[in-house]
């Protein structure tokens, strides 16, 4: 097995092979559009907006936050911490936590290259290999062994065993080697996110700026393959979909499979959080579009008043805020809530799967632009 399958294996976003029966699909859900149909949309001024407004800002917010995480971290002495102390961590390892929702969307460039959304957030973390890698003299991040025991799950199992009291105590106890290890976690969180936004500042941005067609490997198609491919797999799927069992055949609820789940009330934020770099994303903007930025709605406008273009633009505002209503009637903890109230997280999961529709069936055959990816649990 190669590192690349066993990363992809590891993210649950493994590529099965030939792609022609979801092409099938794809072709059966609306007319596609060719390029003289979007001839009045400027997809140059497009990738560059994308590029300069969207991604480099949120890489470089993520890089901020894990830099400012390591840095708390780093300022802590063994024999010294206290409650505040911990506290003080938690709430750097939050800011780095919710920088990343708007960052793992990009999964595409340098981005991929690092395998630098399973080195960062999978999920759930596995806590015996986070113990034995404390006591270990040297770490190395981002080998395939160790992608479900590092980045921030396993950050936040170290912040959050127990109590802050408790954690102070075993912070300060040198012998299990848990802050030199969360020391190191988040230094290597920091360099390979300083890696990913340098690849895209040096070189990767004027690249991605420049490649305005639509076919595949183009950074339209780049771009919104890694946007459904994280959207479906990664905030559907793993966010809510797998925790609550709605994607299981006896559809039982794992809860020990949520996001964040030692925290205990951070699951919600996150997934509500993610949905608004999505619409971000979409509108181009964090105003829904009414701004002079542009995003992929001008993209679907730009087909005129058809269902396919405007008619479709429609249905997706409109389902963008059922979405986020739909979240918003979650609670913490999430690996509760899945499990006292199944039901009304299936119903979130609805929301959130029409949207998987609208995104990857019916945009992606609008826009003429090629799934490269094909997930193994249907649309």
């Amino acid at each position: 097995m190669t590192l690349l399958t066993q990363i992809n294996d590891k993210a649950g976003l493994r590529f099965w092979g030939p792609v022609l029966p979801l092409l099938a699909l794809l072709l059966a859900g609306c007319d596609p559009v060719d390029d003289d149909d979007v001839q009045d949309f400027d997809r140059g001024a497009y990738l560059a907006h994308t590029a300069d407004n969207i991604i480099v800002p949120a890489y470089t917010e993520f890089l901020q936050r894990s830099q400012t995480l390591s840095g708390t971290l780093n300022d802590l002495t063994a024999g010294t911490i206290n409650t505040e102390d911990i506290d003080a961590a938690r709430e750097a390892l939050r800011e780095a936590y919710m920088a990343w929702q708007r960052a793992q969307l990009f999964d595409f460039g340098p981005a991929i290259n690092r395998a630098l959304l399973v080195t960062t957030n999978t999920f759930p973390t596995d806590t015996a290999e986070i113990s034995e890698a404390s006591l270990a003299p040297s770490w190395t991040g981002g080998l395939p062994g160790n992608l479900d025991s590092s980045g921030l799950p396993a950050l936040e199992w170290l912040l959050f065993n127990g109590d802050a009291a408790t954690t102070a105590t075993e912070w300060n106890n040198q012998a299990n080697g848990r802050l030199n290890h969360a020391q190191r976690l988040a230094t290597f969180l920091t360099e390979e996110a300083n890696a990913v936004l340098t690849g895209w500042t040096s070189e990767y941005r004027d690249t991605f700026v420049s490649s305005t067609g639509t076919e595949a490997g183009s950074s339209t198609g780049e771009l919104l393959n890694a946007f459904n491919r994280v959207y479906e797999g990664i905030i559907r799927k793993g966010k809510l979909g797998l925790p609550n069992g709605i994607m299981t055949f006896s559809q039982t609820p794992q809860p020990d499979l949520v996001e964040a789940p030692f925290a205990a009330e951070w699951s919600v934020d996150f997934l509500a959080e993610s949905l608004k770099a999505c619409t971000h994303v979409y509108y181009g903007d964090d105003n829904n579009g009414t701004t002079d930025a542009i995003g992929l709605d001008d993209y679907l406008k730009s087909l005129g008043d058809v269902t396919y273009g405007e008619g479709l633009h429609d249905d997706i505002a409109a389902q963008l805020i059922s979405a986020a209503t739909a979240i918003a009637s979650l609670e913490d903890p999430l690996a509760s809530f899945v499990v006292e109230q199944q039901a009304a997280s299936f119903e979130v999961y609805a929301e959130l799967q029409a949207l998987v529709v609208l995104w990857k069936v019916d945009m992606m055959s609008s826009l003429g632009v090629l799934i490269t990816y094909q997930d193994n649990d249907g649309d």
